[in-house]
């Protein structure tokens, strides 16, 4: 009977070397100075990182300073510190930079030096840390821990001579040792919330005075859009109403068909107009149609699914480029080509040189349009370039990214 096993009971240790435990899982004080260790580089490193800059180098300074006037207490005190009093003093300010994170080990550590009754800085830093990162509660069981153990006279308790005049003085002692890094603690703590609190109202306000901005310039836009559309859609008509005149008193045929040519792309620029005020404008899904008026071959029009802001934009390029072949070249053959290449939406308007004479155009005809769509190109993180094509003529290619 004692060599018999249940089937399958040796899987178990045989695979368990495998998983060897982790080191801080390890039982005895070897694990344990292990994880206070790694607790120790978490905390100095939280507190460098915390301070940056300027903060750096106070926190350091003030570390220095406060390790440095313990140190010096405790030597200089050491006389009344026998036996191992003055190691644990000494190795109670060296681990006082650690209270930042653990303030409430830090004080406990310290109430045994306070109870020397000559040693008062440790507990007194630990305090302050304390009252500075925790609640007011735990602030002030701290400082009635601290207050009891600077009044009791540990070292002659049966000696001590309980007079009324010692006992005012060790109240107020004792009470002064307690209140005063309380209060400095909730200080600090009340400081930093302000300051924290004015950051946020700061951050607030900025985001206000962008969104009042941005709404003030959309009205602006709208704005400028109403007066662009008054005055265009005017003179629109005006040019709609003209040509219809044209139409009823053409004689040929021929100059009929251009009347009313010319009457229906007025009507279609009002329309177009209209649209782009009332809306953010037209977009790649009309490109067919812009090209059909304008009369221009389609090499390739290869869009897929792009974003509205990036369809817009090529569609107002490719309409500059077609307006540009019609002013500076006309009977020109112009091209366009538009495909997707490198997360890029690409575009490339190109046309041929004049087959006449072009007349200079009037200094009021325009001039803005390519800077314009430079700035419109850049804003979406495209690019666009214009010049005399190879073999003659004009191109004007642009790129959009995609994503």
């Amino acid at each position: 009977m004692s060599g018999a096993r249940p089937e399958g009971a040796e899987t178990v240790p045989r695979q368990s070397p495998a998983v060897p435990p982790a080191p801080e899982a390890a039982p005895g004080p070897g694990g344990a100075l292990r994880r206070a260790a790694a607790a120790v580089r978490r905390c100095a490193g939280s507190a460098l990182r915390r301070a940056e800059g300027p903060d750096r180098l106070r926190t350091l300074a003030t570390e220095t300073l406060v390790v440095t006037a313990s140190v010096a207490e405790a030597l200089a005190t050491r006389v009344y510190l026998p036996g191992a009093l003055l190691p644990a003093a000494l190795a109670v300010a060296v681990l006082l930079p650690l209270r930042r994170c653990f303030p409430r080990v830090l004080l406990l550590l310290a109430l045994p030096t306070l109870a020397t009754g000559v040693l008062w800085l440790p507990a007194m830093a630990a305090l302050h840390a304390v009252a500075a990162d925790r609640s007011r509660r735990e602030a002030a069981a701290g400082a009635a821990a601290v207050a009891v153990v600077s009044f009791v006279p540990w070292r002659g308790v049966g000696d001590y001579p309980w007079t009324l005049p010692d006992i005012t003085l060790g109240l107020l002692l004792s009470g002064l040792l307690a209140v005063a890094p309380a209060a400095l603690g909730r200080l600090s703590l009340a400081r930093r919330e302000l300051a924290a609190r004015l950051a946020e109202l700061a951050l607030s306000r900025e985001r206000e005075r962008r969104c009042a901005a941005e709404q003030a310039a959309l009205r602006e836009r709208e704005r400028l859009a109403r007066e662009v559309h008054d005055t265009a859609a005017h003179h629109l008509s005006l040019i709609s109403l003209h040509c219809a005149d044209l139409v009823a008193g053409a004689e040929s045929a021929e100059y009929r068909r251009r009347a009313e040519a010319l009457g229906a792309l007025s009507r279609r620029a009002a329309a177009d107009l209209r649209e782009t005020v009332h809306r953010e404008g037209p977009g790649l899904a009309e490109l067919p149609g812009l090209l059909e008026a304008a009369g221009a071959a389609a090499v390739r029009l290869d869009t897929g699914d792009c974003p509205p802001a990036v369809g817009r934009a090529a569609y107002r390029v490719v309409q500059e480029g077609l307006t540009n072949a019609r002013r500076h070249a006309p009977g020109a053959r112009a091209e366009v080509d538009i495909h997707r290449e490198a997360g890029e939406l690409r575009l490339r308007v190109s046309n041929g040189p004049p087959h006449r004479t072009v007349p200079a155009a009037p200094s009021a005809a325009g001039g803005q349009g390519l800077p314009g769509l430079r700035a419109r190109a850049a804003e979406l993180g495209g690019t666009l370039s214009a010049g005399p094509a190879p073999g003659g003529g004009f191109l004007l290619e642009a790129a959009f990214p995609l994503g």
